[in-house]
């Protein structure tokens, strides 16, 4: 492929598939074979991981727009999930193996109470097996390699929503079990496990539970009725076609255009001068003054994300944490 693209690709993942698994095979559907000897190596990633079991939404940077991945990973989240009551596993979720079993008492018209409990902030404990690290190493890592996990800190998390979508209590199940099961939709902070939501429920229920299913449903401004479908993930025109350009990833954050001859300064390292500085302080939103900026050129491409800091003398400067290359070669 000539020109590999730069910018997010939205791409619905399958379950059973792992987030690495997905961008290794974007990246092999975009730069096929091997590079040229000494060409800029061209890289995709990911901003926020989904759990194999998972599907849903997962946000695929491209090219240049890997340095994107900082500061798309604190947006919102909205979730679709199924907790099953009565037994719960070691990872808290459908993929891990059953650790214990309780009763399920509790009738449904204690779930409303209970989910009532669990909006707005709280502290939240991860679970023990997540990507979460300890120096330096994924806790999943060191559950693979056998060691025992350290416990994690509990966090503060925050749940704007949480909603009941279906109640299945009581019914006939495989092998004669008795299923006890709510699908829930979660609009909630990142950083917050819903695997760890759903461990949380079923104790408040008196019982234990686990994650059955989840759906990623939305991240920030984007949402999975966008996404690639799985299988055109192959499709290499399917997949140029759908990529977002990177002036685009952050629609939340004001624009700030600028001359080609600024542009040209900060893609050579120069600092932004006192104009740009000010141009950026007024297009900074009220609300949000030290939020994120996006610097475009006159050809509305983005340059660098930026934002406004105070300095020792308490004085405002315009940083920019990340430039893109005017024509994009490697990431």
């Amino acid at each position: 492929m000539e020109h590999k693209p730069h910018g997010l690709l939205l791409v619905d993942k399958p379950r059973g598939v792992s987030s690495h698994a997905v961008v290794a095979t974007v990246l092999r559907t975009l730069s096929p074979g091997r590079q040229p000897r000494g060409a800029p190596r061209y890289r995709c990633g990911h901003a926020g991981t989904l759990d194999p079991l998972a599907t849903g939404l997962l946000l695929v940077l491209c090219g240049s727009a890997t340095r994107l991945a900082t500061f798309l990973l604190g947006h919102d989240k909205t979730y679709r999930a199924t907790v099953s009551f009565g037994v719960s596993t070691d990872t808290l979720d459908a993929d891990g193996e059953p650790d214990a079993r309780a009763a399920v008492t509790a009738s449904p018209d204690g779930l409303a109470s209970a989910l009532a409990g669990f909006r707005g902030e709280l502290l939240q404990v991860p679970p023990v097996i997540s990507a979460l690290k300890r120096d330096g190493v994924p806790l999943y890592k060191r559950a693979r390699r056998g060691e025992e996990p350290p416990a994690s800190p509990a966090r503060a998390v925050r749940i704007d929503s949480l909603e009941l979508a279906g109640v299945r209590w009581g019914v006939p199940g495989p092998a004669g079990a008795t299923v006890h099961e709510v699908d829930l939709v979660v609009a909630c902070s990142a950083g917050t496990y819903v695997r760890a939501l759903a461990r949380d429920l079923a104790l408040a229920l008196g019982t234990v539970g686990h994650l059955s299913a989840l759906r990623r449903e939305r991240i920030g401004p984007f949402e999975v009725a966008r996404a690639l479908p799985a299988d055109m993930m192959r499709d290499a025109r399917a997949v140029v076609g759908a990529v977002i350009p990177s002036a685009s990833a952050l629609p939340e954050a004001p624009a700030v255009p600028l001359t080609a001859g600024e542009a040209a300064d900060l893609r050579r390292g120069l600092p932004p001068g006192a104009d740009l500085t000010q141009r950026a302080t007024e297009a900074a939103a009220p609300e949000d003054p030290a939020g994120l900026l996006r610097l475009l050129d006159p050809d509305g491409s983005l340059v660098a994300i930026a934002r406004m800091e105070a300095d020792g003398a308490g004085a405002r400067r315009l940083r920019t944490p990340a430039v893109f290359p005017s024509t994009p070669t490697s990431d």
